[in-house]
């Protein structure tokens, strides 16, 4: 393995370019010190490619300015490791696992993070040419996998993984996704690779086409008068399972009120608050309310082996490419052009 002398001589240059945050809807694309290993766990990654993610949308246009880069659905190429890394060599192709636990806990050694209670943080960087992190937040991908699939196997892909295990998802089951932006689509993605049946639920005729093309038997624009009687005629006596991948006030309520009696709706959008009758969505209907974040390492492997079999392919949710110098234009889609920009990805030049 490499020292963590041998680590600092790795790079050709000692300023890499990256991407940082200004506030108030403005990033500045500019050179930073490269970042270094600083503990004998921690790996240097070469960045391919990194999603824009709707949390960062929001920190871009905060009010005050955080000062970092930022950028956690990335994926690239391991170039040096820490003298205690042993599961990852450089050259290996991997994806970044965001959020950082202990590394000592019950739930970090069985891979489900989000359940540790003594979390330090999590990887950023991914709009920089370079990033460190520790090992156990690199997860290993085949070198010939595409580096636009490999960074959409975490946030993209895992969130609604981790949920369709929890909830669960069986073969038949007919599913409810409300919200098609990239986190919902992927939920239909798994849905439909798990043998269920889904209907899309969405405002923008853009994100039910992508979803039909995805697998769902049929789309629904909540806007319109009729679209609860749409999901119960569709439904029958009403949905086995629902997600709420949108965070929106009353989403949560809708996806309650479109089960069957015993059905499940899970929560994925972070929605901070509700109010609700647990009489009337859940008591009387002997209904589950249900929620999951981010994803564990089990459902990461699960999204990898359904992508490795030609069962799952996100690629399509990438409307927009940009490279690095251009990332403003790839967050002005985002936010300006939601008609027309699903997933913006950001790149490293000749990836």
């Amino acid at each position: 393995m490499t020292s963590l002398n041998a680590a600092e001589a790795v790079h050709e240059v000692s300023a890499m370019l990256a991407a940082w945050f200004e506030g108030s809807g403005t990033v500045s694309v500019r050179e930073t010190p490269d970042p270094r290993i600083q503990a004998p766990d921690e790996c240097l990654v070469r960045v391919a490619a990194c999603g824009i993610c709707g949390t960062d949308k929001r920190i871009f246009l905060a009010l005050q300015p955080p000062g970092q880069v930022m950028g956690h659905e990335a994926a690239g190429e391991v170039v040096a490791v820490g003298d205690a890394v042993t599961t990852v060599a450089p050259g290996d192709h991997v994806a970044v696992y965001n959020l950082i636990g202990c590394g000592a806990c019950p739930c970090c050694r069985q891979g489900r993070i989000t359940w540790c209670a003594a979390t330090r943080g999590s990887v950023n960087g991914g709009y920089g040419e370079l990033l460190v992190a520790p090992e156990r937040n690199l997860l290993r991908v085949p070198a010939d996998l595409a580096w636009a699939r490999a960074c959409l196997l975490t946030d993209v892909l895992g969130t609604p993984m981790k949920a369709a295990r929890i909830a669960p998802v069986s073969e038949g089951d007919r599913v409810v996704v409300l919200g098609c932006g990239p986190i919902g689509l992927g939920a239909v993605l798994v849905a439909v690779a798990l043998g269920a049946r889904v209907m899309a639920v969405d405002p923008l005729a853009n994100r039910r086409a992508l979803a039909a093309r995805f697998g769902a038997e049929i789309g629904c624009d909540p806007g319109a008068a009729d679209a609860l009687e749409q999901v119960r005629a569709w439904t029958g006596p009403g949905a086995d399972l629902s997600f709420d991948c949108t965070g929106a006030p009353g989403a949560t309520l809708t996806a309650l009120d479109c089960l069957r009696p015993g059905g499940t709706a899970m929560c994925i959008g972070a929605n901070l608050e509700m109010s609700f009758s647990p009489w009337r969505h859940i008591i009387s209907r002997d209904a589950k309310l249900g929620g999951s974040w981010y994803l564990h390492y089990e459902d990461f492997a699960r999204c990898l082996a359904l992508m490795r079999a030609g069962l799952l392919d996100p690629l399509p949710m990438v409307t927009h490419t940009v490279p690095l110098a251009r990332i403003a234009h790839g967050f002005d889609l985002l936010i300006n052009h939601p008609d027309e920009c699903i997933k913006v990805l950001v790149t490293a030049e000749g990836s």
